[in-house]
């Protein structure tokens, strides 16, 4: 199942549409790239730089690997027009069985050159509308505080639950949790 997403910007006339689907096997690679760009991004002077540069795209897609062919894990990817992998979205039932949030987004990376396009907002669109076939109706998701793209949650109607430290990388770190008590109030109209 294929869904074609379309879109103009003047900045950038050469990709005129994304397609989000399935993620496969083979898109591994490709999908490998996406996660270590972003993080390089999103994560340097946040996360040790050490654990940044020591990141390897092998090491990913073998992590990613596991991820996206995990047991009741939805996985998407965006794809441009180009065929580029432009975004990844993982997610499915919550891993720590909240009582609450039925749903959890265990991860989202939006290649930083397609970032700002609405690809994020699309990808987390078809998420729902995959778990909402799971009979899974309320979401929530983690993110580092000091992430510069975390208040993408609250443009889509993500609530802000709490926020606390956790250990990443040898190193504490602030998290915060946003949540939606309906995954209606994401705006999914594809």
């Amino acid at each position: 199942h294929y869904s074609l997403v379309g879109f103009i910007r003047p900045s950038d006339l050469r990709v005129r549409s994304m397609r989000i689907r399935p993620a496969e096997k083979r898109d591994h690679p490709a999908l490998a790239q996406v996660y270590v760009e972003t993080w390089w991004a999103a994560y340097r002077g946040i996360l040790p730089d050490a654990y940044l540069d020591s990141m390897t795209l092998a090491e990913t897609e073998t992590s990613l690997g596991r991820e996206i062919g995990g047991a009741g894990v939805v996985s998407l990817m965006a794809e441009g027009d180009d065929g580029k992998a432009a975004g990844l979205i993982t997610g499915g039932t919550d891993r720590r069985r909240d009582r609450i949030y039925g749903g959890e987004i265990f991860s989202l990376y939006v290649r930083p050159s397609y970032q700002r396009r609405g690809i994020g907002h699309q990808l987390v669109a078809h998420l729902v509308a995959q778990i909402n076939r799971l009979d899974i109706f309320t979401l929530k998701v983690q993110v580092l505080e000091a992430n510069p793209c975390r208040h993408f949650y609250e443009k889509i109607n993500g609530v802000l639950l709490a926020c606390g430290r956790i250990r990443f990388a040898d190193t504490d770190i602030e998290a915060c949790t946003y949540g939606w008590l309906d995954t209606d109030l994401i705006g999914t109209t594809l």
